[in-house]
Protein backbone atom coordinates (compact mmCIF):
# COMPACT_ATOMS: atom_id res chain seq x y z
CA UNK A 1 0.00 0.00 0.00
CA UNK A 2 1.40 3.39 -1.03
CA UNK A 3 1.84 5.96 1.75
CA UNK A 4 0.66 9.10 -0.03
CA UNK A 5 2.24 11.34 2.61
CA UNK A 6 5.62 10.38 1.15
CA UNK A 7 4.75 11.53 -2.37
CA UNK A 8 6.10 14.86 -3.62
CA UNK A 9 5.09 15.29 -7.26
CA UNK A 10 6.27 18.08 -9.52
CA UNK A 11 4.70 18.73 -12.90
CA UNK A 12 7.32 19.92 -15.40
CA UNK A 13 6.63 21.48 -18.78
CA UNK A 14 9.12 19.55 -20.88
CA UNK A 15 11.37 16.51 -20.90
CA UNK A 16 14.40 18.73 -21.53
CA UNK A 17 13.81 20.68 -18.31
CA UNK A 18 13.58 17.46 -16.31
CA UNK A 19 16.98 16.20 -17.39
CA UNK A 20 18.71 19.44 -16.45
CA UNK A 21 17.03 19.93 -13.08
CA UNK A 22 17.45 16.61 -11.26
CA UNK A 23 19.81 18.03 -8.59
CA UNK A 24 17.20 20.66 -7.70
CA UNK A 25 14.40 18.10 -7.52
CA UNK A 26 16.49 15.87 -5.29
CA UNK A 27 17.34 18.80 -3.02
CA UNK A 28 13.67 19.68 -2.60
CA UNK A 29 12.60 16.12 -1.82
CA UNK A 30 10.63 15.66 -5.04
CA UNK A 31 10.34 11.96 -5.94
CA UNK A 32 7.91 11.93 -8.90
CA UNK A 33 8.20 14.00 -12.09
CA UNK A 34 4.97 14.52 -13.99
CA UNK A 35 4.62 15.46 -17.67
CA UNK A 36 1.76 15.80 -20.15
CA UNK A 37 1.67 12.93 -22.62
CA UNK A 38 1.63 14.23 -26.17
CA UNK A 39 -1.60 13.75 -28.11
CA UNK A 40 0.27 12.53 -31.18
CA UNK A 41 2.07 9.31 -30.35
CA UNK A 42 4.64 7.64 -32.56
CA UNK A 43 7.49 5.18 -32.04
CA UNK A 44 10.14 7.86 -31.57
CA UNK A 45 8.10 9.66 -28.93
CA UNK A 46 7.41 6.43 -27.03
CA UNK A 47 11.10 5.51 -27.07
CA UNK A 48 11.87 8.90 -25.54
CA UNK A 49 9.26 8.37 -22.82
CA UNK A 50 10.52 4.88 -21.94
CA UNK A 51 14.13 6.05 -21.92
CA UNK A 52 13.24 8.93 -19.61
CA UNK A 53 11.40 6.56 -17.28
CA UNK A 54 14.43 4.27 -17.01
CA UNK A 55 16.74 7.27 -16.62
CA UNK A 56 14.67 8.59 -13.69
CA UNK A 57 14.19 5.18 -12.04
CA UNK A 58 17.95 4.68 -11.87
CA UNK A 59 18.26 8.01 -10.04
CA UNK A 60 15.53 7.41 -7.49
CA UNK A 61 12.64 9.15 -9.26
CA UNK A 62 9.43 7.96 -10.90
CA UNK A 63 7.79 9.31 -14.02
CA UNK A 64 4.08 10.18 -13.98
CA UNK A 65 2.22 10.56 -17.28
CA UNK A 66 -0.71 12.98 -17.44
CA UNK A 67 -3.18 11.47 -19.89
CA UNK A 68 -6.54 12.51 -21.34
CA UNK A 69 -7.99 9.08 -22.11
CA UNK A 70 -10.65 10.37 -24.52
CA UNK A 71 -8.18 12.27 -26.71
CA UNK A 72 -5.71 9.41 -26.49
CA UNK A 73 -8.34 6.86 -27.57
CA UNK A 74 -9.49 9.00 -30.48
CA UNK A 75 -5.94 9.29 -31.82
CA UNK A 76 -5.26 5.60 -31.30
CA UNK A 77 -8.36 4.66 -33.29
CA UNK A 78 -7.04 6.78 -36.15
CA UNK A 79 -10.53 7.51 -37.41
CA UNK A 80 -13.40 9.84 -36.70
CA UNK A 81 -15.37 8.70 -33.67
CA UNK A 82 -18.92 9.99 -33.50
CA UNK A 83 -19.49 8.86 -29.93
CA UNK A 84 -16.34 10.00 -28.15
CA UNK A 85 -17.38 8.91 -24.67
CA UNK A 86 -16.14 6.30 -22.25
CA UNK A 87 -19.39 4.41 -22.81
CA UNK A 88 -18.27 3.69 -26.38
CA UNK A 89 -16.75 0.19 -26.31
CA UNK A 90 -14.17 0.99 -28.99
CA UNK A 91 -13.00 4.11 -27.15
CA UNK A 92 -12.72 2.30 -23.81
CA UNK A 93 -10.94 -0.72 -25.30
CA UNK A 94 -8.39 1.48 -27.08
CA UNK A 95 -7.64 3.50 -23.94
CA UNK A 96 -7.33 0.54 -21.60
CA UNK A 97 -5.21 -1.47 -24.03
CA UNK A 98 -2.75 1.40 -24.38
CA UNK A 99 -2.56 1.80 -20.60
CA UNK A 100 -1.70 -1.89 -20.34
CA UNK A 101 1.04 -1.38 -22.91
CA UNK A 102 2.53 1.51 -20.90
CA UNK A 103 2.48 -0.47 -17.65
CA UNK A 104 4.18 -3.44 -19.33
CA UNK A 105 6.93 -1.06 -20.47
CA UNK A 106 7.55 0.13 -16.92
CA UNK A 107 5.37 3.21 -16.49
CA UNK A 108 4.02 3.12 -12.93
CA UNK A 109 2.23 6.44 -12.34
CA UNK A 110 -0.68 8.13 -14.12
CA UNK A 111 -2.62 11.36 -13.72
CA UNK A 112 -5.92 11.11 -15.61
CA UNK A 113 -7.13 14.44 -17.01
CA UNK A 114 -10.63 15.80 -17.72
CA UNK A 115 -12.48 13.11 -15.80
CA UNK A 116 -15.66 15.17 -15.58
CA UNK A 117 -15.82 15.31 -19.39
CA UNK A 118 -15.11 11.61 -19.74
CA UNK A 119 -17.32 10.04 -17.07
CA UNK A 120 -20.83 11.10 -16.04
CA UNK A 121 -21.71 11.38 -12.37
CA UNK A 122 -23.86 8.24 -12.25
CA UNK A 123 -21.07 5.94 -13.46
CA UNK A 124 -18.16 7.78 -11.89
CA UNK A 125 -17.08 5.25 -9.27
CA UNK A 126 -17.69 2.24 -11.49
CA UNK A 127 -15.69 3.61 -14.43
CA UNK A 128 -12.81 4.93 -12.35
CA UNK A 129 -12.49 1.62 -10.52
CA UNK A 130 -12.43 -0.19 -13.87
CA UNK A 131 -9.51 1.96 -15.03
CA UNK A 132 -7.60 1.34 -11.81
CA UNK A 133 -8.27 -2.40 -11.90
CA UNK A 134 -7.05 -2.49 -15.50
CA UNK A 135 -3.62 -1.01 -14.73
CA UNK A 136 -3.12 -2.76 -11.39
CA UNK A 137 -3.68 -6.30 -12.62
CA UNK A 138 -0.25 -5.95 -14.24
CA UNK A 139 1.42 -4.05 -11.40
CA UNK A 140 -0.36 -3.68 -8.07
CA UNK A 141 1.89 -0.76 -7.12
CA UNK A 142 0.87 1.50 -10.00
CA UNK A 143 0.12 5.00 -8.72
CA UNK A 144 -3.03 6.68 -10.06
CA UNK A 145 -4.68 10.03 -9.49
CA UNK A 146 -7.07 12.50 -11.10
CA UNK A 147 -8.52 15.95 -10.50
CA UNK A 148 -12.15 16.00 -9.41
CA UNK A 149 -13.74 19.39 -9.91
CA UNK A 150 -17.32 18.83 -8.74
CA UNK A 151 -17.86 19.84 -5.08
CA UNK A 152 -20.75 17.42 -4.58
CA UNK A 153 -18.62 14.43 -5.65
CA UNK A 154 -15.66 15.62 -3.59
CA UNK A 155 -17.82 15.91 -0.49
CA UNK A 156 -19.25 12.43 -1.06
CA UNK A 157 -15.85 10.87 -1.63
CA UNK A 158 -14.27 12.54 1.39
CA UNK A 159 -16.54 10.68 3.77
CA UNK A 160 -18.34 7.76 2.16
CA UNK A 161 -16.66 6.23 -0.83
CA UNK A 162 -13.45 5.17 -2.52
CA UNK A 163 -12.34 5.61 -6.09
CA UNK A 164 -9.43 3.16 -5.91
CA UNK A 165 -7.18 6.03 -6.99
CA UNK A 166 -4.04 6.23 -4.90
CA UNK A 167 -5.26 9.74 -4.08
CA UNK A 168 -7.54 12.30 -5.67
CA UNK A 169 -6.96 15.96 -6.37
CA UNK A 170 -9.34 18.76 -5.44
CA UNK A 171 -9.31 22.48 -6.04
CA UNK A 172 -9.99 24.09 -2.68
CA UNK A 173 -11.10 27.64 -2.00
CA UNK A 174 -11.67 27.59 1.72
CA UNK A 175 -14.03 30.57 1.54
CA UNK A 176 -16.47 28.55 -0.60
CA UNK A 177 -16.23 25.02 0.78
CA UNK A 178 -17.68 24.69 4.25
CA UNK A 179 -16.06 21.44 5.33
CA UNK A 180 -12.41 22.46 5.07
CA UNK A 181 -11.73 20.47 8.24
CA UNK A 182 -12.47 17.18 6.49
CA UNK A 183 -9.95 17.96 3.76
CA UNK A 184 -7.23 18.60 6.30
CA UNK A 185 -8.07 15.63 8.47
CA UNK A 186 -8.87 12.94 5.96
CA UNK A 187 -6.40 12.61 3.12
CA UNK A 188 -5.87 11.28 0.51
CA UNK A 189 -7.79 14.31 -0.75
CA UNK A 190 -5.50 17.28 -1.03
CA UNK A 191 -5.42 20.74 -2.57
CA UNK A 192 -3.76 21.08 -5.93
CA UNK A 193 -4.55 24.78 -6.22
CA UNK A 194 -5.86 27.36 -3.79
CA UNK A 195 -8.06 29.68 -5.85
CA UNK A 196 -8.34 32.26 -3.10
CA UNK A 197 -4.57 32.52 -2.80
CA UNK A 198 -4.22 32.86 -6.57
CA UNK A 199 -6.93 35.49 -6.87
CA UNK A 200 -5.14 37.75 -4.42
CA UNK A 201 -1.79 37.38 -6.12
CA UNK A 202 0.14 40.63 -6.40
CA UNK A 203 3.22 41.10 -8.53
CA UNK A 204 4.53 43.53 -5.90
CA UNK A 205 4.61 40.66 -3.43
CA UNK A 206 5.24 37.79 -5.85
CA UNK A 207 7.71 35.88 -3.69
CA UNK A 208 5.53 36.11 -0.58
CA UNK A 209 2.31 35.19 -2.38
CA UNK A 210 3.83 32.14 -4.10
CA UNK A 211 5.70 30.91 -1.01
CA UNK A 212 2.46 31.31 0.97
CA UNK A 213 0.51 29.16 -1.47
CA UNK A 214 3.17 26.44 -1.47
CA UNK A 215 3.41 26.52 2.33
CA UNK A 216 -0.25 25.65 2.73
CA UNK A 217 -0.24 22.95 0.07
CA UNK A 218 2.61 21.26 1.90
CA UNK A 219 0.68 21.55 5.17
CA UNK A 220 -2.02 19.20 3.86
CA UNK A 221 -2.13 15.55 4.76
CA UNK A 222 -1.26 13.25 1.88
CA UNK A 223 0.59 13.79 -1.36
CA UNK A 224 2.05 17.10 -2.51
CA UNK A 225 1.56 18.07 -6.15
CA UNK A 226 3.15 21.28 -7.43
CA UNK A 227 3.19 22.63 -10.97
CA UNK A 228 6.06 24.37 -12.72
CA UNK A 229 3.79 27.32 -13.52
CA UNK A 230 3.67 28.06 -9.79
CA UNK A 231 7.41 28.12 -9.24
CA UNK A 232 10.38 30.14 -10.35
CA UNK A 233 13.23 28.39 -8.57
CA UNK A 234 15.45 31.47 -8.91
CA UNK A 235 12.95 33.89 -7.34
CA UNK A 236 14.67 35.82 -4.55
CA UNK A 237 13.18 36.33 -1.10
CA UNK A 238 14.39 38.36 1.90
CA UNK A 239 16.80 35.63 3.02
CA UNK A 240 17.12 33.10 0.21
CA UNK A 241 15.72 31.85 -3.07
CA UNK A 242 12.37 30.11 -3.36
CA UNK A 243 14.25 26.83 -3.85
CA UNK A 244 15.79 27.11 -0.38
CA UNK A 245 12.45 28.07 1.14
CA UNK A 246 10.79 24.93 -0.29
CA UNK A 247 13.73 22.81 0.84
CA UNK A 248 13.32 24.07 4.42
CA UNK A 249 9.55 23.62 4.19
CA UNK A 250 9.94 19.97 3.11
CA UNK A 251 12.30 19.30 6.02
CA UNK A 252 9.93 20.91 8.52
CA UNK A 253 7.02 18.93 7.11
CA UNK A 254 8.98 15.71 7.61
CA UNK A 255 10.16 16.55 11.14
CA UNK A 256 6.89 17.88 12.57
CA UNK A 257 4.01 15.42 12.19
CA UNK A 258 1.44 17.82 13.65
CA UNK A 259 1.74 19.98 10.54
CA UNK A 260 0.22 17.30 8.29
CA UNK A 261 -1.46 14.80 10.61
CA UNK A 262 -2.87 16.82 13.48
CA UNK A 263 -6.44 17.75 14.30
CA UNK A 264 -7.38 20.99 12.59
CA UNK A 265 -8.80 24.10 14.30
CA UNK A 266 -9.22 27.33 12.36
CA UNK A 267 -8.85 30.61 14.28
CA UNK A 268 -9.60 34.25 13.36
CA UNK A 269 -12.48 32.97 11.23
CA UNK A 270 -14.25 36.34 11.07
CA UNK A 271 -11.43 38.01 9.18
CA UNK A 272 -11.41 36.78 5.58
CA UNK A 273 -7.93 38.18 4.97
CA UNK A 274 -6.45 35.97 7.68
CA UNK A 275 -6.22 32.20 7.35
CA UNK A 276 -4.79 30.74 10.55
CA UNK A 277 -5.09 27.34 12.16
CA UNK A 278 -3.77 25.18 14.98
CA UNK A 279 -2.97 21.50 14.51
CA UNK A 280 -2.35 19.02 17.30
CA UNK A 281 -0.72 15.59 16.99
CA UNK A 282 0.11 13.67 20.18
CA UNK A 283 2.18 16.12 22.30
CA UNK A 284 3.09 18.45 19.45
CA UNK A 285 1.25 21.52 18.13
CA UNK A 286 1.62 23.57 14.96
CA UNK A 287 0.35 27.10 14.43
CA UNK A 288 0.14 28.37 10.84
CA UNK A 289 -0.71 32.02 10.16
CA UNK A 290 -1.36 33.52 6.71
CA UNK A 291 -2.08 37.11 5.80
CA UNK A 292 -3.84 36.84 2.43
CA UNK A 293 -3.81 40.54 1.66
CA UNK A 294 -1.51 43.49 0.96
CA UNK A 295 -2.48 45.06 4.29
CA UNK A 296 -0.86 44.64 7.69
CA UNK A 297 -2.81 43.11 10.57
CA UNK A 298 -2.32 43.10 14.32
CA UNK A 299 -3.51 39.71 15.59
CA UNK A 300 -4.44 39.16 19.27
CA UNK A 301 -2.71 35.78 19.57
CA UNK A 302 -3.23 35.56 23.34
CA UNK A 303 -7.00 35.30 22.80
CA UNK A 304 -6.47 31.82 21.33
CA UNK A 305 -3.18 30.67 22.86
CA UNK A 306 -2.43 31.26 26.52
CA UNK A 307 0.89 29.46 26.06
CA UNK A 308 1.93 31.41 22.93
CA UNK A 309 5.44 32.07 24.27
CA UNK A 310 6.15 28.31 24.11
CA UNK A 311 5.83 28.28 20.32
CA UNK A 312 9.01 28.60 18.26
CA UNK A 313 9.21 29.73 14.64
CA UNK A 314 9.95 26.86 12.27
CA UNK A 315 9.73 28.92 9.07
CA UNK A 316 8.48 32.27 7.86
CA UNK A 317 8.60 33.74 4.39
CA UNK A 318 9.80 37.10 5.74
CA UNK A 319 12.41 35.65 8.08
CA UNK A 320 12.85 35.31 11.84
CA UNK A 321 9.87 36.16 14.09
CA UNK A 322 8.76 35.52 17.64
CA UNK A 323 5.19 34.74 18.66
CA UNK A 324 3.95 37.58 20.88
CA UNK A 325 0.61 38.44 22.44
CA UNK A 326 -0.22 40.88 19.65
CA UNK A 327 1.46 39.84 16.42
CA UNK A 328 1.86 42.17 13.46
CA UNK A 329 1.68 40.21 10.21
CA UNK A 330 2.85 41.78 6.98
CA UNK A 331 1.46 41.51 3.43
CA UNK A 332 1.21 37.86 2.27
CA UNK A 333 3.21 36.75 5.29
CA UNK A 334 3.15 33.08 6.27
CA UNK A 335 4.43 31.90 9.65
CA UNK A 336 4.77 28.33 10.89
CA UNK A 337 5.27 27.93 14.66
CA UNK A 338 5.84 24.63 16.46
CA UNK A 339 5.39 23.68 20.11
CA UNK A 340 6.94 20.39 21.22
Amino acid sequence: MIDTSELFIYKENSIEKIRGSLPIYKKLGINILSIDMDEFINDDYLREIFFLNEFLNKRGFSLMLRIDLLILSKNLLDSKVDDLTWKNTKVKRAGLSFLNFLVKRGISAFDFLNLSAMVDDRNFLEDIREINKNVRHLNKNVLTTGLIDKPEIIKYLSSKAKTDFSFIQARIDYLKIEDLNSFYKSGPIFAKTWDNFSNKFSKNFAYFSISQKISNILALKGAVYLESDDIDFEMEGPLYKLTSYIENLSRIREENKSLTRGDFLEIFKKDKDIFAYIRRYENEKSLVINNLSQKEFLLPISMYLADYSSYKLALGNYGQRSLVANLLVRPFETLIFIKK
